[in-house]
């Protein structure tokens, strides 16, 4: 006869061969370490929060983009020192307001000639459903959005030089545009802090778990969240179901960003951040183990993470030592132009409604390297393209009865709009260089391995 198990503070039970994978974490004679680097993590979390609360949305770096074009188009070093401590940053002025303001205009005209393209909520949408407007095509395109997308992912680092990424190198993903309308109704946007691009994924995955060996090893301030190269081959989402209509992620996206098409003041509806990426991820990561308040690697619960959801979301009640109500700051005030950029490990959510007098509109564009993973999106994203299609990720929340791009005359889905021979990369339209001087081994063979899937 089985004895039932309690859950602790009501965290779900998964299947007990997560108990088996959770003692597969930390090696017995590792065991002594993590205890203790766990407690000393708990305390330094408190000091963090408090720098955090004291700074609020200035702790988030911002940068004027004019003094990175200065700078070679890099970042500059003691910039990007803060940027890799706190895992965020806003490049200020990447594209004139006047022409974001215009694309605003045009996507806001085309939503209102084509309300059946729905979106979410259902009832009143804010996300949209169009990908392939005449002003998306342009944005991912633009010259400077592409130079602003190689500067901040730079960011990132290799350290075996034939690892397969190149991350002077962008793929397109295509996604979608948010337009949140004044409003103090919190059912507007409701998206409560989390992380993307998978859940349990980031203990279950063997690959996906080699990022956070040193953590499991007690030594969570040696890791770097900015090494890459167990990145490439790490699986996102282990449990795709095509009936559940979830959405997941078919790209490694290094940060996740959007352009600003408004004015926007801090809370007005906009991006909630955790600014503090090594403490945040390595308490994140030990969690489970210590969800008793005790070492404990018994109990298959993994709080925050759901097999089959590609979102983690951590709560004040399993991740007390978060302080989420206190750690998490909206950001900046943001103009027209202006993109913001976080890590793919960052804790983030929005506003629960938007206070201000303007609406808080944003295009989706996250910063997308070559790998071999993101090869593969992007072969069936060129597809989506040149047929105007719902992209692959979203094909499951698309409902029956909403319009799609590809049934109006002025979808933007032409090579016509796109503004830059590097925006046709992007897209798998033309070749990538792979004959390029001071290419790394690794930054070629992907390049070729690129045009060879592509058949460029």
């Amino acid at each position: 006869m089985e004895v039932a198990v309690e859950s602790p503070l009501n965290t779900p039970l998964l299947d007990q061969r997560f108990s088996a994978l959770k003692q597969r974490l930390v090696r017995p004679e590792n065991k002594q370490n993590v205890i203790e680097s766990y407690n000393k993590l708990v305390k330094l979390l408190e000091a963090e929060t408090a720098l955090i609360e004291k700074n609020g949305p200035n702790m988030v770096p911002e940068i004027d983009f004019e003094d990175v074009r200065k700078n070679g188009g890099v970042l500059p070093d003691a910039f990007a020192d803060i940027v890799r401590d706190r895992g965020c940053l806003i490049l200020r002025n990447v594209v004139p307001e006047q022409q974001a303001v215009a694309w605003e205009a045009s996507l806001k005209d085309y939503i209102h000639r084509h309300p059946g393209i729905g979106g979410f909520p259902q009832q009143n949408p804010v996300g949209w459903n169009i990908y392939w407007t005449k002003a998306q095509v342009e944005m991912r395109s633009h010259p400077e959005v592409l130079k602003a997308l190689k500067c901040v992912s730079r960011l990132w680092h290799v350290a075996d030089p034939s690892a397969a990424i190149d991350l002077d190198s962008q793929i397109v993903y295509p996604d979608r545009i948010r337009i949140r309308y004044p409003s103090d109704d919190p059912r507007q946007f409701p998206l409560a802090p989390h992380l993307d691009s998978g859940a349990i994924e980031r203990w279950e995955d063997e690959t996906n778990r080699m990022n956070f060996n040193v953590i499991f090893e007690g030594n969570w301030q040696n890791w770097d969240p900015w090494l890459v190269d167990h990145r490439i081959h790490a699986k996102s989402n282990l449990y795709t179901d095509l009936n559940t209509g979830e959405i997941s992620c078919s790209a490694w996206r290094s940060l996740q960003g959007w352009l600003s098409l408004s004015h926007t003041n801090t809370g007005e509806g906009t991006l909630r951040i955790l600014p503090s990426i090594k403490l945040s991820t390595a308490y994140i990561m030990l969690r489970p183990l210590f969800h008793t308040g005790e070492y404990n690697d018994s109990l298959p619960t993994f709080p925050g993470a759901t097999p089959g959801k590609t979102q983690f979301f951590p709560t004040t009640e399993h991740h007390p030592h978060l302080s989420l109500d206190r750690a998490i700051v909206g950001i900046p005030p943001v103009r027209p132009g202006d993109y913001v950029f976080w890590h793919c490990d960052l804790v983030h959510g929005v506003d629960a409604t938007n206070t201000g007098k303007n609406d808080s509109s944003v295009f989706y564009n996250a910063c997308n390297p070559l790998t071999p993973y993101n090869i593969e999106s992007l072969i069936h994203t060129r597809e989506e393209f040149l047929k105007a299609e719902v992209p692959t990720d979203f094909v499951q929340s698309q409902k029956p009865t909403w319009e799609k791009e590809s049934q109006h005359e002025d979808c933007g889905a032409k090579r016509e709009n796109i503004l830059s021979e590097e925006g046709e990369r992007t897209l798998g339209l033309r070749r990538f260089d792979d004959d390029e001087l001071g290419l790394i081994e690794g930054q070629r063979e992907v390049r070729r391995l690129a045009n060879s899937r592509l058949g460029l």
